[in-house]
């Protein structure tokens, strides 16, 4: 699990890489040093536990009547100019949920500083380590790391949970950012990969965010989804104008909330990756 403020991004980096190769991992920000050294592993269960004993009192919080996301795939980051279309949007994103992101970037230094940095390990080269990153005005509570395994190239794929606190209410706020495996037959290692995640928010009763790269290429992957979300009464967000990228007719990306009022959903196209970011305005 990596956790890391921007300003301190090189510092940490370095003592993190060896807690990758673990590949899950949950605590408290309270705990910075178990996470450095890599001692704090995890399950579903564990992770559950940990966001139901978090501090909501010692850390920053986001304002409940105003939260802004967006959420997008920014292949890993491959064309600079995914950094300019990401300053084009309107106000400050309290919550930037991407996949593909790459861990070592010098945009978190520039677009990001004051912000804080929920790292997910995912897809590693030699020269680059990819995964899923939130990113967020206010410190997380708490975050949770899991990782899938894609069944045919083995290659990893990433999920990260935060937790938030909120002005004006003693309910936090639960974000879920993952990047679902693609290359399957069949629906068992895609819905294996959500009940993870899922069964973590089960346990949670405050609002809660659910986004990402969902790879729903397929139909029965998204009654599946379904099925699952439905459980847990979470809304999924339309867009009047849908630019979401798609694969066989079906829109890939994804946004679910429950316990918050959509103020406007809205999508954008851009060239400096193959997806399209989404934006959602949000209040308790």
């Amino acid at each position: 699990m990596v956790s890391v403020n921007a300003r301190g991004i090189g510092v940490r980096v370095t003592a993190t890489l060896a807690a990758v190769a673990a590949l899950t991992g949950c605590a408290s920000f309270d705990e910075s040093a178990s996470v450095l050294t890599g001692r704090i592993h995890t399950d579903a269960l564990a992770c559950s536990r940990q966001l139901v004993g978090s501090n909501r009192s010692a850390h920053g919080e986001l304002d409940s009547e105003s939260i802004r996301l967006v959420n997008w795939n920014i292949q890993r980051g491959n064309d600079p100019l995914w950094t300019t279309d990401l300053a084009t949007f309107e106000g400050d994103p309290d919550l930037i949920v991407l996949q593909e992101a790459p861990l070592k970037s010098n945009a978190w230094g520039v677009l990001t500083a004051d912000q804080y940095h929920s790292f997910s390990p995912g897809y590693r080269t030699r020269q680059s380590l990819t995964g899923v990153m939130t990113v967020s005005a206010a410190k997380p509570l708490t975050q949770c790391n899991f990782v899938s395994v894609e069944p045919w190239i083995r290659s990893p794929k990433a999920t990260v949970i935060t937790e938030y606190g909120l002005t004006n209410t003693n309910q936090t706020l639960l974000v879920v950012n993952i990047h679902a495996v693609n290359f399957t037959f069949g629906t068992r290692d895609f819905y294996e990969q959500f009940w993870q995640a899922l069964s973590v928010l089960n346990e949670h009763t405050g609002p809660i965010l659910l986004s990402g790269d969902f790879n729903t290429w397929h139909s029965r992957r998204s009654e599946v989804l379904k099925e699952m979300t439905d459980s847990l009464g979470l809304e999924l967000l339309d867009y009047d104008e849908d630019h979401r990228k798609r694969f066989l007719g079906q829109p890939l990306d994804h946004i679910y909330v429950r316990g918050l009022e959509v103020l406007e959903a809205k999508t954008f196209q851009v060239n400096s990756s193959d997806h399209n970011p989404m934006s959602v305005h949000l209040r308790l």
